[in-house]
Protein backbone atom coordinates (compact mmCIF):
# COMPACT_ATOMS: atom_id res chain seq x y z
CA UNK A 1 0.00 0.00 0.00
CA UNK A 2 0.76 3.27 -0.70
CA UNK A 3 1.02 5.11 3.22
CA UNK A 4 1.12 8.97 3.84
CA UNK A 5 1.86 9.53 7.63
CA UNK A 6 1.52 13.31 8.14
CA UNK A 7 1.67 15.85 11.17
CA UNK A 8 -0.57 18.75 10.50
CA UNK A 9 0.67 22.50 10.43
CA UNK A 10 -0.16 25.00 12.81
CA UNK A 11 -3.42 25.89 14.47
CA UNK A 12 -2.35 29.34 13.47
CA UNK A 13 0.54 30.84 12.28
CA UNK A 14 1.48 31.95 15.38
CA UNK A 15 1.45 29.16 17.20
CA UNK A 16 4.38 28.62 19.71
CA UNK A 17 5.02 25.10 19.43
CA UNK A 18 8.29 23.18 19.49
CA UNK A 19 10.13 22.55 16.20
CA UNK A 20 10.70 18.84 17.55
CA UNK A 21 10.68 15.80 14.99
CA UNK A 22 7.33 13.91 15.16
CA UNK A 23 9.66 10.45 16.48
CA UNK A 24 6.33 8.23 17.14
CA UNK A 25 5.28 8.80 12.97
CA UNK A 26 8.66 8.58 12.40
CA UNK A 27 9.06 5.01 14.50
CA UNK A 28 5.53 3.63 12.73
CA UNK A 29 7.03 4.74 8.97
CA UNK A 30 9.91 2.54 9.56
CA UNK A 31 8.14 -0.44 10.56
CA UNK A 32 5.79 -0.23 7.90
CA UNK A 33 8.44 0.15 5.49
CA UNK A 34 9.97 -2.41 7.07
CA UNK A 35 7.12 -4.95 5.88
CA UNK A 36 6.92 -3.84 2.08
CA UNK A 37 4.78 -0.71 2.32
CA UNK A 38 5.78 2.64 0.30
CA UNK A 39 5.59 5.17 2.99
CA UNK A 40 6.37 8.91 2.84
CA UNK A 41 6.13 11.32 6.00
CA UNK A 42 4.89 15.03 5.49
CA UNK A 43 5.57 17.04 8.61
CA UNK A 44 3.75 20.34 7.74
CA UNK A 45 4.06 21.74 11.03
CA UNK A 46 7.72 22.32 10.67
CA UNK A 47 7.27 23.26 6.93
CA UNK A 48 5.40 26.05 8.05
CA UNK A 49 2.49 24.52 5.90
CA UNK A 50 -0.72 26.58 5.55
CA UNK A 51 -3.63 24.38 6.12
CA UNK A 52 -4.71 25.25 2.41
CA UNK A 53 -1.30 23.93 1.26
CA UNK A 54 -1.72 20.82 3.28
CA UNK A 55 -5.22 19.88 1.61
CA UNK A 56 -4.03 20.45 -1.85
CA UNK A 57 -1.20 18.14 -0.87
CA UNK A 58 -3.33 15.10 0.24
CA UNK A 59 -5.58 15.76 -3.14
CA UNK A 60 -2.14 15.72 -5.16
CA UNK A 61 -0.93 12.33 -3.52
CA UNK A 62 -4.33 9.89 -3.25
CA UNK A 63 -2.45 7.62 -1.36
CA UNK A 64 -4.01 4.36 -0.15
CA UNK A 65 -3.82 5.30 3.19
CA UNK A 66 -2.98 8.71 5.71
CA UNK A 67 -2.33 8.46 8.72
CA UNK A 68 -2.52 10.70 11.49
CA UNK A 69 -1.17 10.89 15.05
CA UNK A 70 -2.63 13.46 17.87
CA UNK A 71 -2.23 13.84 21.83
CA UNK A 72 -5.12 15.31 23.41
CA UNK A 73 -3.83 19.05 23.76
CA UNK A 74 -4.11 19.19 19.85
CA UNK A 75 -6.85 16.71 19.16
CA UNK A 76 -8.84 19.11 17.74
CA UNK A 77 -6.33 20.22 15.08
CA UNK A 78 -6.06 16.01 14.23
CA UNK A 79 -9.80 16.60 13.68
CA UNK A 80 -9.45 19.55 11.31
CA UNK A 81 -6.62 17.03 9.45
CA UNK A 82 -8.60 14.49 9.06
CA UNK A 83 -12.02 16.31 7.51
CA UNK A 84 -9.49 18.03 5.11
CA UNK A 85 -7.89 14.75 4.15
CA UNK A 86 -10.58 12.17 4.16
CA UNK A 87 -11.92 12.43 0.22
CA UNK A 88 -8.57 11.90 -0.90
CA UNK A 89 -7.59 8.41 0.62
CA UNK A 90 -8.87 5.19 0.42
CA UNK A 91 -7.95 4.76 4.41
CA UNK A 92 -8.36 7.12 7.24
CA UNK A 93 -6.64 6.28 10.41
CA UNK A 94 -5.34 8.11 13.48
CA UNK A 95 -2.87 7.12 16.31
CA UNK A 96 -0.88 8.34 19.46
CA UNK A 97 -2.06 8.97 23.34
CA UNK A 98 -5.98 10.96 22.40
CA UNK A 99 -7.52 7.58 20.80
CA UNK A 100 -5.42 5.50 23.28
CA UNK A 101 -7.20 7.68 26.22
CA UNK A 102 -10.71 7.85 24.82
CA UNK A 103 -10.94 4.82 22.69
CA UNK A 104 -13.99 4.76 21.07
CA UNK A 105 -15.12 8.14 21.65
CA UNK A 106 -12.61 9.19 19.03
CA UNK A 107 -15.09 8.33 16.29
CA UNK A 108 -17.70 10.74 17.34
CA UNK A 109 -15.57 13.30 17.57
CA UNK A 110 -13.67 12.34 14.10
CA UNK A 111 -16.36 10.65 12.21
CA UNK A 112 -14.13 10.79 9.39
CA UNK A 113 -11.99 7.97 10.65
CA UNK A 114 -12.07 4.51 9.57
CA UNK A 115 -9.64 3.28 12.07
CA UNK A 116 -8.05 4.15 15.66
CA UNK A 117 -4.53 2.57 16.90
CA UNK A 118 -4.47 2.17 20.68
CA UNK A 119 -0.83 1.88 22.60
CA UNK A 120 2.69 1.56 20.83
CA UNK A 121 2.10 1.69 17.15
CA UNK A 122 4.64 -0.01 15.33
CA UNK A 123 3.08 -3.92 14.99
CA UNK A 124 -0.35 -2.96 15.70
CA UNK A 125 0.07 -0.56 12.53
CA UNK A 126 1.54 -3.05 10.12
CA UNK A 127 -1.28 -5.81 11.49
CA UNK A 128 -4.14 -3.07 10.53
CA UNK A 129 -3.03 -2.23 7.17
CA UNK A 130 -2.20 -6.81 6.35
CA UNK A 131 -6.10 -6.43 7.74
CA UNK A 132 -7.09 -3.90 5.38
CA UNK A 133 -5.48 -5.58 2.77
CA UNK A 134 -7.14 -8.91 3.08
CA UNK A 135 -10.41 -7.24 2.81
CA UNK A 136 -11.38 -6.57 6.24
CA UNK A 137 -12.67 -9.42 7.03
CA UNK A 138 -13.55 -10.47 10.66
CA UNK A 139 -12.15 -9.04 13.73
CA UNK A 140 -9.86 -6.21 13.65
CA UNK A 141 -6.20 -6.46 14.72
CA UNK A 142 -5.19 -6.68 18.53
CA UNK A 143 -4.87 -2.96 19.05
CA UNK A 144 -6.97 -1.11 16.36
CA UNK A 145 -10.28 0.14 17.34
CA UNK A 146 -12.90 0.49 14.34
CA UNK A 147 -16.22 1.68 14.11
CA UNK A 148 -18.86 -1.01 15.26
CA UNK A 149 -16.09 -3.43 15.74
CA UNK A 150 -14.94 -5.47 18.69
CA UNK A 151 -11.95 -3.70 20.31
CA UNK A 152 -8.93 -6.19 21.70
CA UNK A 153 -6.15 -5.03 23.47
CA UNK A 154 -2.57 -5.86 21.73
CA UNK A 155 -1.14 -8.84 24.07
CA UNK A 156 2.88 -7.58 24.08
CA UNK A 157 4.28 -4.46 23.98
CA UNK A 158 6.77 -4.10 20.78
CA UNK A 159 10.62 -5.42 21.13
CA UNK A 160 12.65 -2.58 21.42
CA UNK A 161 15.89 -4.16 20.59
CA UNK A 162 13.70 -5.29 17.21
CA UNK A 163 12.49 -1.86 15.97
CA UNK A 164 14.33 -0.32 13.18
CA UNK A 165 15.74 2.85 14.07
CA UNK A 166 13.19 6.03 13.10
CA UNK A 167 12.53 6.89 9.54
CA UNK A 168 14.40 10.45 9.98
CA UNK A 169 15.68 10.18 6.26
CA UNK A 170 11.76 10.78 5.48
CA UNK A 171 12.11 14.15 7.83
CA UNK A 172 13.68 17.06 7.30
CA UNK A 173 16.22 16.85 9.69
CA UNK A 174 17.69 20.17 8.89
CA UNK A 175 14.57 22.12 9.81
CA UNK A 176 14.09 20.93 13.44
CA UNK A 177 15.55 23.56 16.43
CA UNK A 178 15.12 23.06 20.41
CA UNK A 179 15.70 26.48 21.97
CA UNK A 180 17.57 24.84 25.41
CA UNK A 181 20.07 23.04 22.72
CA UNK A 182 23.60 23.98 23.60
CA UNK A 183 24.96 23.40 19.41
CA UNK A 184 23.34 23.37 15.98
CA UNK A 185 21.64 20.15 14.35
CA UNK A 186 18.93 18.60 16.53
CA UNK A 187 17.22 15.44 17.12
CA UNK A 188 14.83 13.22 19.41
CA UNK A 189 15.63 9.59 20.55
CA UNK A 190 13.84 6.84 22.90
CA UNK A 191 16.17 5.01 24.80
CA UNK A 192 13.52 2.85 26.90
CA UNK A 193 9.42 3.16 27.79
CA UNK A 194 6.79 3.16 29.93
CA UNK A 195 7.06 4.61 33.83
CA UNK A 196 6.64 2.18 36.95
CA UNK A 197 6.05 5.54 39.57
CA UNK A 198 2.32 6.42 39.83
CA UNK A 199 2.17 10.02 39.20
CA UNK A 200 -1.70 11.13 39.19
CA UNK A 201 -1.83 13.65 36.38
CA UNK A 202 1.15 11.73 34.20
CA UNK A 203 -0.67 9.71 31.52
CA UNK A 204 1.35 6.37 30.91
CA UNK A 205 -1.69 5.24 28.21
CA UNK A 206 0.80 4.50 25.06
CA UNK A 207 3.65 3.01 27.01
CA UNK A 208 2.19 1.66 30.05
CA UNK A 209 3.71 1.32 33.72
CA UNK A 210 6.19 -1.59 32.30
CA UNK A 211 9.23 -0.09 32.12
CA UNK A 212 11.78 -1.47 29.41
CA UNK A 213 14.70 0.17 28.21
CA UNK A 214 17.74 -0.37 25.14
CA UNK A 215 21.04 -1.26 25.52
CA UNK A 216 23.84 0.83 26.01
CA UNK A 217 25.47 -0.29 22.62
CA UNK A 218 22.02 0.17 20.99
CA UNK A 219 21.57 3.87 22.04
CA UNK A 220 24.95 4.97 21.04
CA UNK A 221 24.71 2.81 17.59
CA UNK A 222 21.74 5.01 17.33
CA UNK A 223 23.63 8.97 19.06
CA UNK A 224 26.19 7.80 16.17
CA UNK A 225 24.44 7.56 13.24
CA UNK A 226 22.67 10.99 14.34
CA UNK A 227 26.14 12.32 14.34
CA UNK A 228 27.06 10.79 11.59
CA UNK A 229 24.72 10.79 9.03
CA UNK A 230 22.72 13.95 9.99
CA UNK A 231 24.96 15.94 11.74
CA UNK A 232 23.45 16.26 14.64
CA UNK A 233 25.30 18.07 17.64
CA UNK A 234 22.50 17.70 20.44
CA UNK A 235 20.14 15.11 21.10
CA UNK A 236 16.98 15.65 23.68
CA UNK A 237 16.22 11.88 25.19
CA UNK A 238 11.87 11.49 25.32
CA UNK A 239 12.24 8.68 27.88
CA UNK A 240 9.58 9.63 30.67
CA UNK A 241 12.55 9.03 32.91
CA UNK A 242 15.95 8.43 31.51
CA UNK A 243 17.73 7.96 34.84
CA UNK A 244 15.64 5.14 36.66
CA UNK A 245 18.13 2.75 36.54
CA UNK A 246 21.62 4.19 37.39
CA UNK A 247 23.73 1.04 36.25
CA UNK A 248 22.24 1.54 32.16
CA UNK A 249 22.89 5.42 32.28
CA UNK A 250 26.71 4.91 33.23
CA UNK A 251 26.91 1.99 30.74
CA UNK A 252 25.59 4.51 28.01
CA UNK A 253 27.62 7.32 29.40
CA UNK A 254 30.73 4.82 29.31
CA UNK A 255 30.31 3.78 25.65
CA UNK A 256 29.88 7.60 24.38
CA UNK A 257 33.33 8.58 26.52
CA UNK A 258 34.98 5.21 25.02
CA UNK A 259 33.99 5.61 21.33
CA UNK A 260 35.20 9.57 21.86
CA UNK A 261 31.30 10.54 20.47
CA UNK A 262 31.29 14.10 20.58
CA UNK A 263 28.07 14.76 21.10
CA UNK A 264 25.44 17.08 23.99
CA UNK A 265 22.12 15.88 24.95
CA UNK A 266 19.81 16.56 27.68
CA UNK A 267 17.26 14.23 29.78
CA UNK A 268 14.87 13.54 31.59
CA UNK A 269 15.11 12.26 35.00
CA UNK A 270 13.40 12.31 39.05
CA UNK A 271 15.17 14.03 41.96
CA UNK A 272 15.30 10.66 43.70
CA UNK A 273 17.63 9.42 40.69
CA UNK A 274 20.16 11.24 40.31
CA UNK A 275 23.60 12.15 42.23
CA UNK A 276 26.81 13.32 42.21
CA UNK A 277 29.18 11.07 40.53
CA UNK A 278 26.61 9.92 38.07
CA UNK A 279 25.87 13.46 37.30
CA UNK A 280 29.66 14.18 36.94
CA UNK A 281 29.64 10.99 34.45
CA UNK A 282 26.60 12.50 32.48
CA UNK A 283 28.47 15.76 32.41
CA UNK A 284 31.77 14.28 30.96
CA UNK A 285 29.39 12.18 28.71
CA UNK A 286 27.94 15.18 26.74
CA UNK A 287 24.89 15.95 29.02
CA UNK A 288 23.95 19.57 29.25
CA UNK A 289 20.48 19.70 30.65
CA UNK A 290 18.30 17.34 33.05
CA UNK A 291 14.87 18.11 33.63
CA UNK A 292 13.18 17.11 36.61
CA UNK A 293 9.08 17.27 37.68
CA UNK A 294 9.05 18.54 41.06
CA UNK A 295 5.83 19.93 40.58
CA UNK A 296 5.48 21.89 43.48
CA UNK A 297 7.32 23.10 46.55
CA UNK A 298 4.33 22.37 49.12
CA UNK A 299 4.05 18.75 50.39
CA UNK A 300 0.41 18.35 50.35
CA UNK A 301 0.37 18.51 46.60
CA UNK A 302 3.08 16.10 45.97
CA UNK A 303 1.19 13.88 47.74
CA UNK A 304 -1.96 14.40 45.84
CA UNK A 305 0.17 14.01 42.85
CA UNK A 306 1.05 11.30 44.06
CA UNK A 307 5.22 12.19 43.03
CA UNK A 308 6.77 9.85 45.78
CA UNK A 309 9.85 12.36 46.43
CA UNK A 310 10.29 15.42 49.00
CA UNK A 311 10.79 18.75 48.83
CA UNK A 312 14.51 17.77 50.20
CA UNK A 313 15.05 15.73 47.77
CA UNK A 314 14.60 18.00 45.08
CA UNK A 315 17.19 20.75 47.03
CA UNK A 316 19.76 17.62 46.84
CA UNK A 317 19.28 16.83 43.09
CA UNK A 318 19.52 20.25 42.15
CA UNK A 319 22.30 21.24 44.16
CA UNK A 320 24.30 18.06 42.99
CA UNK A 321 23.35 18.60 39.01
CA UNK A 322 24.85 22.16 39.88
CA UNK A 323 27.91 21.23 40.93
CA UNK A 324 28.22 18.65 38.25
CA UNK A 325 28.59 21.67 36.10
CA UNK A 326 24.82 20.56 33.96
CA UNK A 327 21.54 23.15 33.50
CA UNK A 328 18.76 21.81 35.04
CA UNK A 329 14.68 22.41 34.12
CA UNK A 330 12.12 22.42 36.51
CA UNK A 331 8.65 21.54 35.78
CA UNK A 332 6.31 22.92 38.19
CA UNK A 333 2.21 22.77 38.91
CA UNK A 334 0.79 26.02 40.38
CA UNK A 335 -2.78 26.02 41.87
CA UNK A 336 -3.46 22.29 42.13
CA UNK A 337 -6.39 21.63 44.33
CA UNK A 338 -5.91 22.61 48.23
CA UNK A 339 -3.37 25.15 47.01
CA UNK A 340 -4.48 29.01 47.66
CA UNK A 341 -2.61 32.10 46.94
CA UNK A 342 -0.14 31.64 50.04
CA UNK A 343 0.61 27.95 48.77
CA UNK A 344 1.50 29.14 44.93
CA UNK A 345 3.87 31.34 46.15
CA UNK A 346 5.35 29.34 48.56
CA UNK A 347 6.21 27.21 45.12
CA UNK A 348 7.02 30.05 43.07
CA UNK A 349 10.04 30.52 46.20
CA UNK A 350 10.47 27.44 46.69
CA UNK A 351 11.82 26.77 42.90
CA UNK A 352 14.13 30.24 43.55
CA UNK A 353 15.72 28.26 46.11
CA UNK A 354 17.01 25.70 43.79
CA UNK A 355 18.34 27.81 41.65
CA UNK A 356 17.12 26.36 38.15
CA UNK A 357 18.78 27.55 35.29
CA UNK A 358 15.78 26.67 33.32
CA UNK A 359 11.71 26.93 34.82
CA UNK A 360 8.15 25.64 33.12
CA UNK A 361 5.48 26.77 35.51
CA UNK A 362 1.99 25.33 34.55
CA UNK A 363 -1.33 24.57 35.93
CA UNK A 364 -2.92 21.17 36.16
CA UNK A 365 -4.73 19.45 33.83
CA UNK A 366 -6.42 16.18 34.33
CA UNK A 367 -5.77 13.99 30.68
CA UNK A 368 -7.93 11.19 29.54
CA UNK A 369 -6.81 7.86 31.39
CA UNK A 370 -4.93 9.83 34.27
CA UNK A 371 -5.63 8.45 37.67
CA UNK A 372 -6.50 12.21 38.07
CA UNK A 373 -8.84 12.32 35.93
CA UNK A 374 -10.75 9.58 37.33
CA UNK A 375 -10.88 11.01 40.73
CA UNK A 376 -11.63 14.47 39.43
CA UNK A 377 -13.64 14.71 36.47
CA UNK A 378 -12.23 16.32 33.23
CA UNK A 379 -11.64 19.79 35.14
CA UNK A 380 -12.64 23.18 33.99
CA UNK A 381 -13.17 23.04 30.28
CA UNK A 382 -13.10 27.06 29.76
CA UNK A 383 -10.77 27.68 32.51
CA UNK A 384 -8.11 30.39 30.78
CA UNK A 385 -5.18 29.90 32.81
CA UNK A 386 -2.33 28.44 30.93
CA UNK A 387 1.42 29.30 30.18
CA UNK A 388 2.67 30.97 26.69
CA UNK A 389 3.74 27.22 25.62
CA UNK A 390 0.75 25.45 26.19
CA UNK A 391 -0.74 23.79 22.99
CA UNK A 392 -4.59 22.76 23.98
CA UNK A 393 -7.09 24.57 22.16
CA UNK A 394 -9.27 24.45 25.48
CA UNK A 395 -7.37 23.85 28.57
CA UNK A 396 -9.41 21.45 31.24
CA UNK A 397 -7.78 23.04 34.57
CA UNK A 398 -8.43 21.62 37.92
CA UNK A 399 -8.16 24.21 40.63
CA UNK A 400 -9.79 25.77 43.32
CA UNK A 401 -8.34 29.38 42.43
CA UNK A 402 -10.97 31.42 40.36
CA UNK A 403 -9.59 31.13 36.53
CA UNK A 404 -8.25 34.93 36.37
CA UNK A 405 -6.46 34.96 39.99
CA UNK A 406 -4.35 31.28 38.73
CA UNK A 407 -3.80 33.04 35.53
CA UNK A 408 -2.04 36.11 36.97
CA UNK A 409 0.16 33.82 39.76
CA UNK A 410 1.36 31.88 36.36
CA UNK A 411 2.28 35.55 35.05
CA UNK A 412 3.79 36.41 38.13
CA UNK A 413 5.89 33.31 37.82
CA UNK A 414 7.00 33.75 34.63
CA UNK A 415 7.83 36.96 34.82
CA UNK A 416 9.47 36.80 37.81
CA UNK A 417 11.81 33.74 36.77
CA UNK A 418 12.78 35.04 32.97
CA UNK A 419 12.24 38.68 32.86
CA UNK A 420 15.57 39.26 34.86
CA UNK A 421 19.36 39.35 33.61
CA UNK A 422 20.52 36.09 33.68
CA UNK A 423 17.90 33.62 32.16
CA UNK A 424 17.61 36.17 29.56
CA UNK A 425 21.15 35.81 28.93
CA UNK A 426 21.33 32.37 29.02
CA UNK A 427 18.18 31.82 26.67
CA UNK A 428 20.04 34.33 24.14
CA UNK A 429 22.86 32.48 24.00
CA UNK A 430 21.33 28.84 23.85
CA UNK A 431 19.46 30.63 20.96
CA UNK A 432 22.20 31.65 19.07
CA UNK A 433 24.57 28.34 19.70
CA UNK A 434 21.56 25.76 18.91
CA UNK A 435 20.80 27.84 15.66
CA UNK A 436 17.16 28.64 17.51
CA UNK A 437 16.66 32.59 16.84
CA UNK A 438 13.70 32.06 14.83
CA UNK A 439 12.06 29.96 17.47
CA UNK A 440 13.23 32.53 20.41
CA UNK A 441 11.69 35.19 18.27
CA UNK A 442 8.47 32.67 18.25
CA UNK A 443 8.36 31.91 21.59
CA UNK A 444 8.94 36.01 22.51
CA UNK A 445 5.87 36.82 20.85
CA UNK A 446 3.80 34.34 21.98
CA UNK A 447 5.06 35.43 25.69
CA UNK A 448 4.40 39.03 24.50
CA UNK A 449 0.84 37.86 23.42
CA UNK A 450 0.24 35.70 26.77
CA UNK A 451 1.04 38.99 28.71
CA UNK A 452 -1.10 41.53 27.19
CA UNK A 453 -4.29 38.98 27.04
Amino acid sequence: MRVLLVRPPRRDVRDAGLAVPPLGLAYVAASLRAAGHAVDLIDAFVLGWSWERFEAEMARQKPDVIGLSAMTPVADVAARAAKLARPHARHLVLGGPHPTAVREAVFDEMPELDAAVVGEGESVAVALLAWWAAGSSGSPPPGVLAPGQPFRAAVEAPDLARLPLPARDLLPMGAYRYLFATRPGFATMITSRGCPFRCSFCDKSVSGSRWRARQAVDVVDELQELKERYQIGFVNFYDDNFTLRRSRVAAICEEILSRGLDIEWKCEGRVDGVDLPLLRLMRRAGCRTVAYGVESGNADTLALLRKDVTLDEAQVAFAATRAAGIRSLAYIILGAPGEGIAEVRQTIAFCRSLQADYVQFSSLVAMPGTPLFLSHGGGQAEQGARNPLDSDAHRAVISDLPPEQLQALLREAWLGFYLRPRPLARLLGDAVASGSMNEAWRLGRALSRWVAA
